[in-house]
């Protein structure tokens, strides 16, 4: 997951540590839904600066909620659509195709930027993947290098995307330029599972980051705007801890107030 602004050269940002901090502890947790084996591997090379970002906010329990819902819409996805491909963006220390059942017949490409899989490398590697995993290097804010990698890799292939703990760290307009490569890239048909915030959510977090010492800065979405621009359409949302139930029924037009949530969206025919 990019950092809202670029890491020191060779520095893993901040967010990918701390959802696999939260991670980690859930899976300690015996009472707990969550089991990602993998998170601890991650979780222990978490500087204690940005760990502290979670002892001010309910942070984990969010992340955690985030995850499940994601596992959720993916288990249900997967095997009801035939895939060809699988890009995950901003994919972070995500361990998903170690943990969870994959159709043989999709592979996964990881996107994000190089400190971060470089030491997934290291630490997880494809090889030890049941699916075939490819991992690329790309900076998430740079749409016209992301379409680019994307292009050889989704064309003439039914595509599903995910962006699980990365939009709120892109303003809304870098949400519509990616929204617009990510749509060109998936064609009519292809699907997205991607979280988003609201504003006073976005708010209250970089408050929490700040007080803690790290300089994250979080966005929120008011609307589905920039989906619906690139032809995207909601058709399901899964709500997180922190949101409030939406006034009107989830995914119904541009200009409506977003809860925080999980997105199921759909790209249609421009």
């Amino acid at each position: 997951m990019p950092a809202a602004h670029p890491p020191l050269a060779g520095q893993v940002p901040a967010t990918a540590y701390l959802t696999a901090l939260a991670r980690a502890r859930a899976t300690a947790d015996p009472g707990g839904v969550l089991r990602d084996p993998y998170a601890d591997r991650f979780a222990r090379r978490c500087p204690d600066s940005i760990a502290r970002v979670t002892r001010h906010t309910a942070g984990t329990s969010v992340v955690i909620a985030r995850t499940l819902a994601v596992d959720r819409l993916l288990s249900e996805l997967l095997p009801a659509e035939s895939w060809d491909v699988c890009v995950n963006l901003g994919a972070g220390f995500d361990a998903r195709t170690h943990r969870l059942d994959w159709p043989g017949s999709c592979r996964v490409v990881e996107i994000d930027c190089a400190p971060v899989l470089d030491l997934k490398d290291r630490l997880l590697p494809v090889a030890t993947a049941p699916v075939p995993v490819e991992r690329v290097r790309c900076d998430l804010r740079e749409p016209a290098a992301l379409a680019r990698l994307l292009q050889p890799r989704t064309t003439g292939r039914r595509t599903l995307f995910v962006a699980e703990g990365l939009l709120a760290y892109l303003t809304a307009g870098q949400v519509r330029a990616l929204a617009g490569a990510v749509g060109e890239a998936g064609g009519a048909g292809s699907a997205w599972i991607c979280d988003v915030l609201s504003p006073a959510s976005a708010r209250t977090l970089t408050v929490a980051a700040r007080a803690a010492g790290t300089a994250l800065t979080m966005h929120g979405l008011t609307d589905l705007a920039a989906f619906e621009a690139a032809g995207w359409h909601c058709e399901r949302l899964e709500l997180l801890p922190t949101a409030r139930p939406p006034t009107r029924p989830a995914g119904a037009g541009a200009g409506e107030q977003l809860p925080d949530g999980v997105l199921r969206l759909r790209r249609v025919a421009s």
